[in-house]
């Protein structure tokens, strides 16, 4: 029961600071060397008491990868990478993708990577703002109306 008590305050530092999904949290129960009996026992009382969300962690993650200029479906997929289960990631997805405009997205993330409207002037700048962009998961012609908009 020591151990018990010692793993269940270990994780509530850990979600103190931030969401975690149970599969992270389970990481770091291993990292640890907890025996998975007391790992068992610490996270149905996590859950039972309202510390570990999948939802939550999922809604959290989305935001954060949506405000660092993803598209919703990329950052979904990163969340299922992390092993968000897939009911948690569609349903914070589904509530994500109401309100979000692609183009917008989009547009605002190059207006922040080429202020001074290089990419109309040099064709290899162009270039690696349609990498860019497309690395971020927007769509080809999402990405070539942004970068032929001109301001």
């Amino acid at each position: 029961m020591a151990q018990d008590k010692a793993a269940f305050s270990y994780a509530i530092r850990l979600l103190g600071r931030r969401e975690y999904c149970e599969a992270e949290i389970r990481n770091k129960f291993r990292q640890r060397e907890y025996p998975p009996d007391c790992v068992e026992r610490v996270i149905t009382r996590l859950k039972d008491g309202g510390y570990l969300s999948e939802a939550r962690f999922a809604a959290a993650f989305l935001r954060s990868r949506l405000h660092k200029g993803e598209a919703p479906w990329l950052a979904a997929r990163k969340a299922q990478q992390k092993g968000v289960k897939d009911a948690a990631t569609q349903d914070a997805l589904d509530e994500i993708e109401i309100a979000f405009d692609g183009f917008s997205a989009c547009r605002a993330l190059l207006d922040r990577r080429d202020p001074h409207g290089l990419r109309f002037t040099d064709t290899r700048v162009w270039q690696r703002h349609a990498r860019y962009l497309r690395n971020k998961g927007y769509d080809t012609a999402t990405i070539l109306r942004c970068l032929n908009e001109k301001p």
